[in-house]
């Protein structure tokens, strides 16, 4: 969980991280030891999903923003909403 928190801390932090991420999630994925469904969840930027599985709601919503992701379809993700 710690890893998972440190990359959406620095995704929110840096933008130098969230370019990296944008452009090459398996590198960013592999340079914070992310595995598993975390990374199956981070890779198709499944919010809810990480939500469901204790990762801390702000850092989500940050990362979120940095990632660029449409703030309307945030909100429906969380919600469990189709969008």
């Amino acid at each position: 969980m710690y890893s998972i928190h440190r990359l959406l801390w620095d995704i929110r932090r840096h933008s130098d991280v969230a370019a990296r991420y944008r452009s090459s999630p398996d590198e960013v994925l592999d340079a914070y030891g992310i595995t598993g469904e975390f990374r199956t969840w981070m890779k198709d930027l499944d919010f809810k999903s990480m939500y469901e599985h204790g990762v801390n709601p702000y850092l989500l919503y940050f990362c979120a923003i940095q990632l660029e992701v449409d703030r309307a379809a945030y909100y429906a993700q969380i919600r469990g909403e189709k969008s």
